[in-house]
């Protein structure tokens, strides 16, 4: 719930506190939450996002409501014209995961926390558990029990190459060996 729908007549005070943002004094909108809010959580989401999609080599196109609601429609391309339909799809999910993200931490932090900020390394953390869940579930998609439905372990290892750590090192088949282990590169 946001913004105004805590002002309702029938909710208890101490709830309606929860209509306004207490580290920026704003309503709590959408807007607000999801690119707007100073409180730690966005800011640093953000910044891991743009940090990781820069390992890609394409431009940052930014996080704001086009990208951000139309993020399976972001087309990236070459200088040829020719389109990047894996950053595409990674774009698709970076963007998505973040902004989910910074959703959940603004509900903790505003009705389990009490208003109390995470510290950077538990954003941090969250973060990279989040889009490294994302990329096993990618790989497990991958499985051929999944006959027909299964992805191409090939777009998954098109798709996550570039952010990957140590990917230059990985064997021919790690999309599909549940043995090796694989997870998103850290830092710059």
């Amino acid at each position: 719930m946001v913004g105004r729908h805590w002002l309702r007549p029938s909710m208890p005070d101490p709830l309606k506190e929860r209509a306004t943002c207490a580290k920026c004094l704003e309503v709590e909108s959408l807007d607000h939450i999801l690119f707007r809010c100073e409180a730690r959580g966005r800011e640093r989401i953000t910044s891991l996002l743009k940090e990781t999609w820069e390992k890609t080599g394409v431009a940052f196109p930014g996080l704001r409501w086009g990208t951000a609601v139309g993020a399976g429609c972001v087309i990236f391309k070459t200088s040829n014209d020719a389109r990047l339909t894996m950053m595409e799809r990674l774009w698709t999910i970076l963007a998505t995961e973040s902004l989910y993200l910074i959703w959940k931490l603004r509900c903790e932090r505003v009705i389990q926390k009490d208003g109390r900020d995470f510290s950077n390394a538990e954003i941090e953390s969250r973060w990279y558990a989040t889009i490294n869940r994302r990329l096993t579930l990618d790989r497990r998609s991958t499985a051929p029990f999944l006959e027909k439905r299964a992805l191409d372990a090939k777009i998954v290892a098109a798709t996550w190459s570039k952010i990957i750590e140590h990917a230059d090192d990985l064997p021919p088949n790690w999309v599909g060996d549940g043995g090796v282990l694989v997870g998103i590169r850290r830092g710059r």
